[in-house]
Parts: structure tokens; C-alpha cells; sequence
């Protein structure tokens, strides 16, 4: 049996050069963006688009403009007046929907320059995600075979190019997860900080529910209460009762100019010509899905790697909304799927994980129809990761008796 460990190092060479080839023309995107958006592949107006959103909103309440937040047409306004002279074209509708708790963590952004402000947050977000590849590795230099294909995959590249939050996301998850079993209350601090981005938290409690880490789970809601009760001190309850009605009542221009140009179940299922009401179920059912697959593997599960990959695949699945550079999460989970499974070697794992890597290149699903069975390829990895788990254990079980 070849070792799990080295096996990241050796790809098959035809699958090595896709995935080369792939990430070095998003990353080529990305750098072509700054002078010359549309040059190679799609237009991305120039960089940072989506960071001027958490920009712009950090800096409305140093300015005493928090209103602005309210009304997404006239915030959309006012991002293409502040950035005229670097947009190639106006923003479409880009209103903001995070909850007042994600603003708090933005706020030290907006006391500094678009650029310097975009760079650090990119850049301090690939540090976290390395840091949080190091946490409890029995050698820290192995972070860099996970960590790498993390910050060199097309996803990485499209979270670069938006100003998204992808390796935020990903660092806190992977975070929480290496530090359950030995620093519990950091991992429920790092769960809680990533309430601000609720549709990657929500599956948090159930994977420590399932895990009967407690202590961890007391934290994980006590910090995420304490963003909560700071936010609405600093910002006032207004804008939470704000967020929480858009939550229920949903803004139409928003699924038109947002939802619609993501990954997520409802997205794929409404491009392939469901009906609203089908979609959401359909959603849901993912949802529900995805919870009782993370409480089954969180119970059964033992190696802290699997768990780690298992909740990156479903979290990203489950998501009502996720994008193309957050994709990294699952390509986080099919790199840890291949560094611990029984026979990484095997073309068709290698190709299962190519096809994760590829996701960018399909997307949105808005203009690209393969990018619309996304969803069914997070389904085969997050089962194959189950079925990992459980060989294993098996395997294990046998030896032991």
C-alpha cells in the first residue's frame, strides 16, 4: 500500500497539469484584472469589488452613515459614486446583507486606504489559513501539503480577485476543528467568530453536539453571543432587526443579483428550471441532509482529519448560499480525503478531487450549465469521505479485536 501522507505529492501527471493549468489561468485572471478586466476570461470589473462592499460599509459608520446600509439601492449608488475611478463599469445591485456582527470584525478596515485594507485582508486571511493547518499536526510542516492547494487552487484566486472571505471562512473552520480536542475554548471562540457568516456556522453546533465536545460548545454560542450583544451596543438594535428581516423575507433583487450567481442547492436547482418553492425545499432538504450526515460522522468518525474534511465538504454543500471562491473548503476536504485515505493513488479519487479543483472554472452556473451539478459532485465527495471513515474504522476495529 503506497503511503497516504506522500501520496498528495504524486498525482497522476495528466491530472497534475489540469490542475496546474487551471489554477495558473485564474491566477493570470486575477493578475490581468488590475489593468486589463475581461483580457483572458470573465470581466471582473477590477479588484475588490466585493471588498468594497465590507469596506465601504466599515467606513459608514466612521463617517456616521450607517443608514446607508439599510437600503440597497442607494448603497449600491453610493459604492459606484466612492469608486468611479477605478470601476470599468457600474456595480449591479450589491446591498449589504451580513449580520451587524460581521461589520464589528470589519471595522478596524475602514480606518485605512481601499488598497492597504484589501491587501491586509487577504493577505492576513492566507496567514490564518496556514496557522490553522498547523494547529494540533503532529508535523507542522505537513500544513504545507494541504495549505498550498489552498492558496494556489482557482478558488483562491477568484477570493483574491473579489475580496471575499473564503480563507477567513476556511481558516476558522479548520481552526475550531484542530483545536477541539486539546484547546476546546479556543475552538469554540474560532466557531463562534465564524457566526458572522451564519450559513457556515449553523452546522458548527451539530458537529459538537454529535462530538459531545460541551465545553467547546459553550463557547462557541458565548462568543458568538458576545459579537451579538458588542455589534448591538455599537450599532444599536436597528440594524440587527434589519438583517433579520431580510433573512425571512428574502430580497428578490438580491437572489436575481446574488444568490442566484452561486453554487448553493437553490441556485442549481432554479437554473435547471425548478420552481422557487421546489428550490427552497430542495435547499432545505440539503440542509437537513447535511446535518444528519455531519451528526453521523461526528459520532462515528474518529481521525480529527476526516472529521475536519467531512464538515469543509458539507458546510459549503448545505450553504443557502456560497460562491465560487469559497470553494476552497471542499477543496481543503478532498486534499485531506486523499492524505488519509486507503488508496490515495487510484485515478478516480484523483479525479473526484480535480473536479472540486475545477469548480471556478464552471462557475457561476448562471452562465455555465455544468457549474449546475455542483451540488451532486459535494454530494460524492462528502459520501465518499463517509465511506473513508468507515473503512477505516472497520479496518481499525479488526486489528484491535
Amino acid at each position: 500500500m503506497s503511503t497516504p501522507q506522500n501520496a498528495l505529492f504524486r498525482p497522476p501527471a495528466a491530472i497534475a497539469a489540469l490542475a496546474l493549468l487551471a489554477a495558473v489561468y485564474e491566477w493570470a485572471l486575477f493578475a490581468t484584472t488590475f489593468s486589463h478586466p475581461g483580457l483572458i476570461g470573465p470581466n471582473y470589473n477590477t479588484p475588490g469589488t466585493d471588498w468594497m462592499v465590507f469596506y465601504s460599509a466599515a467606513q459608514s459608520f466612521w463617517h456616521g452613515q450607517l443608514d446607508l446600509l439599510a437600503d440597497g439601492d442607494r448603497f449600491t449608488a453610493f459604492l459606484n459614486a466612492q469608486f468611479s475611478g477605478v470601476l470599468t463599469q457600474p456595480l449591479s445591485y450589491r446591498p449589504w446583507i451580513a449580520p451587524p456582527s460581521f461589520l464589528l470584525l470589519l471595522l478596524p478596515f475602514g480606518l485605512v486606504g481601499f488598497g492597504v485594507s484589501y491587501a491586509a485582508f487577504q493577505l492576513a486571511g492566507a496567514a490564518l489559513l496556514l496557522a490553522s493547518l498547523r494547529l494540533g499536526a503532529s508535523d507542522p510542516k505537513s500544513a504545507w501539503t494541504i495549505g498550498l492547494p489552498a492558496l494556489f487552487c482557482p478558488a483562491a484566486a477568484l477570493n483574491a480577485v473579489d475580496g471575499q472571505t473564503g480563507f477567513l471562512v476556511t481558516a476558522l473552520l479548520i481552526g475550531g476543528l484542530r483545536s477541539l480536542d486539546k484547546k476546546p475554548v479556543l475552538a469554540g471562540i474560532l466557531f463562534g467568530l465564524l457566526s458572522v457568516k451564519p450559513q457556515y456556522f449553523v452546522l458548527v453546533p451539530v458537529a459538537l453536539v454529535a462530538a459531545r465536545q460541551w465545553r467547546a460548545l459553550f463557547w462557541t454560542f458565548a462568543s458568538a453571543l458576545a459579537l451579538t450583544a458588542a455589534s448591538a451596543a455599537l450599532f444599536g438594535f436597528e440594524p440587527w432587526l434589519l438583517w433579520f428581516h431580510k433573512v425571512l423575507a428574502g430580497d428578490p433583487k438580491w437572489i436575481e443579483h446574488g444568490r442566484l450567481w452561486g453554487n448553493s442547492i437553490y441556485a442549481s436547482a432554479v437554473l435547471l428550471g425548478a420552481p422557487g418553492g421546489l428550490a427552497s425545499a430542495l435547499q432545505a432538504a440539503g440542509l437537513l441532509g447535511g446535518a444528519a450526515a455531519v451528526y453521523a460522522g461526528f459520532r462515528r468518525i474518529r481521525e480529527s482529519d476526516l472529521k475536519c474534511a467531512l464538515l469543509l465538504a458539507i458546510v459549503f454543500l448545505a450553504a443557502p448560499h456560497s460562491g465560487p471562491y469559497e470553494a476552497m473548503m471542499p477543496v481543503v476536504a478532498g486534499c485531506l480525503w486523499l492524505k488519509h485515505a486507503t488508496a490515495p493513488a487510484e485515478l478516480w479519487r484523483w479525479t473526484i478531487v480535480l473536479a472540486v479543483w475545477l469548480v471556478p472554472l464552471v462557475s457561476p452556473p448562471a452562465v455555465s450549465p455544468p457549474g449546475r451539478f455542483v451540488p451532486l459532485l459535494l454530494i460524492a465527495l462528502a459520501a465518499l469521505i463517509l465511506r473513508e471513515a468507515s473503512t477505516k474504522e472497520r479496518v481499525g476495529g479488526a486489528i484491535s479485536g
